[in-house]
Order: structure tokens, then sequence, then C-alpha cells
């Protein structure tokens, strides 16, 4: 099965500078499988305290999120608006309220001998150990949310994220940045973690090749040498070479590694995880088979949502 991927920037795995390497498309599918299917959402006011930053947040990484050709993945409908009714498919609804906490806090800690102040610039044996006031801040989110099929009310989508921060402070440390921050930062998170249930991934990066010719002739490990000086400017010319080298030595572990990594940049997943399943219990073949395996998921979801 071949799907043509566009427009996937994100980068996965950074090689090494230099290093002999092919550039893959992978993907993965959306874990909430039932919403990933519809096309049409409704973001309906949150409620709590924060809850219009949170579902701000959510409905802007929906709106970020793509499919396998860069297309946007889901259409966003006002709840109440004209271009809802028909569209909608489904509509997420939910709470989040952040607690602030500051209190103070005894602590013992290491300050220069010869200073009344908190000082903390000098050598290590020149300090001893105080008693000092701190104050500490903890800052929760409680956040809740759930997406109700539009068509009878079902509930199809729950999930609550927690989220805390906490910073202590003593005399002579900096103070951290201020509670809105934090709260952002909470926000941010938890929104991301809703998003990543709600949207398919798909990357692209760089996967490093097999370099060892153990098993090979003299001309043959001459051929393979070329091979991985050709990935540095063609990928497809370093396959064309790794393709013919594998007929001579077919069982050859880097070239059945390589061979199959060839298929897979060419978007051939199925071929490529039967190379690297026949590679049997090979630990490296069997995580890039599970790489594939999640990719030919993703890609027969998008099909069927169409």
């Amino acid at each position: 099965m071949r799907i043509h991927l566009l427009a996937i920037a994100a980068l996965a795995f950074a090689a090494p500078a230099g290093a002999e390497v092919l550039e893959i498309s992978w993907g993965r599918a959306a874990p909430a499988a039932e919403v990933a299917s519809m096309h049409g959402l409704a973001v309906a006011e949150f409620g709590g305290t924060d809850g219009a930053r949170l579902a701000a947040e959510i409905e802007r990484r929906l709106a970020e999120a793509r499919d396998a050709r860069g297309r946007p993945y889901y259409e966003l409908f006002a709840l109440n608006a004209s271009g809802a009714v028909g569209n909608v498919e489904a509509v997420i609804e939910g709470n989040a309220s952040v607690n602030v906490e500051e209190r103070r806090t005894q602590q013992r800690r290491r300050y220069c001998k010869d200073s009344d102040k908190p000082r903390t610039d000098c050598d290590n044996k020149d300090k001893n150990e105080r008693q000092v006031t701190c104050r500490t801040r903890i800052v929760s989110l409680a956040g809740d949310m759930r997406i109700a099929r539009e068509s009878d009310g079902r509930v199809i989508y729950r999930r609550s994220v927690p989220k805390h921060e906490e910073a202590t402070w003593c005399p002579g440390d900096a103070a951290p940045g201020s509670s809105e921050e934090a709260v952002d930062r909470l926000i941010a998170a938890a929104a991301g973690d809703y998003a990543s249930d709600l949207r398919p991934h798909w990357q692209r990066g760089q996967i490093r090749v097999l370099e060892s010719r153990k098993g090979l002739s003299d001309e043959q490990g001459e051929g393979f040498k070329a091979a991985l000086r050709a990935t540095k400017s063609s990928g497809e010319a370093a396959c064309r070479i790794f393709e013919q080298l594998v007929l001579e030595a077919p069982a050859q572990r880097s070239l059945m590694f390589n061979t199959a990594l060839c298929a897979e940049m060419r978007g051939d997943y199925g071929a490529a995880l039967a190379g690297f399943r026949a590679m049997g219990g090979d630990a490296q073949a069997a995580a890039a088979a599970e790489r594939v395996r999640a990719t030919l998921e993703a890609i027969a979801a998008e099909e069927e949502r169409g």
C-alpha cells in the first residue's frame, strides 16, 4: 500500500551530521478512533474559572491538526452558527479550574559563613547550613473534557487531565515566573494531551541505515561502501545499490534492514513491513516493523474516514 505524504514538516529523529540516513515518513493514528473518524466538530463553552482558556487552546490545536496529505483534519464550527447545522458530528464540552496556593516552608540551605546575607557565591568549604524561611507555590489545574455525538448525544470520549506545577524559592534564589505564566503552561500541557488523543500524528525524519559489512565479500563490501556514500546525496541511488547487493547476499543483516528501509522511504509500507519481519527476532528490525505497522494503521484509518 502506498500513500504520498505531503507537507509533513516535523523531524522526529535528528541523525548526526553526515550520518548515513534515509528520509522516511511515518505516522500514528489518533488514539480516540471514533472521534477521529469524524470531520466536523464544535467546541462548546467550557465551565470553570479557566474553562474559556482551555477551550480556546484546544480549539487552536485542533485547527492545526493535519492529515497525511497536509490538509486540515477537522472542520471546526461555532456551536450555534448557521454553518454548524448538518456539519457538526460531535460537540466538545469541558471544565477547567485553576487553584494557586502559596505557603511558607522551613528548609535547611548552605550559605557563605562570613556573611549575614544569604550569599552562595563562595566555595562550598566556606559555607555552613542554616535554617531559612522559604516560599512554596503550587499551581493546580483540574481539567475535564468530554465529546458527545451530535446524532444521539452518546459520549464517545471523556478524559480528566489534572496538572500541577510546584516551585520553591529561598533567600538568595531567583524567584520563579508569575503564577499566570505557570497557569499558561498547565493549560497548554492539558490542551496538548487532549489534542494528541484526537488527531493523527505524521512525521518525517531521518533514519540511519545499518553499516556493518559482516558476511559480505570484498567486492560486495566495496559496493556496500558506495551505497553508504550515496546516502549523503541520493537515497534512491543508495537504495538501487542495496537492492542489487541483497540479491547476492539475501540473508546479510544490513542489506535486509536497509532494503526494507528503502521500501519504507518510497511509501511501499507493505513491502517494508514484510522486509523487517523477515529478520525474525532482530530488535532493531522489530522496532522498525512496529513503526511501519502503526503507519499502515494510520493510513487505513484515513482512507476509511474519506
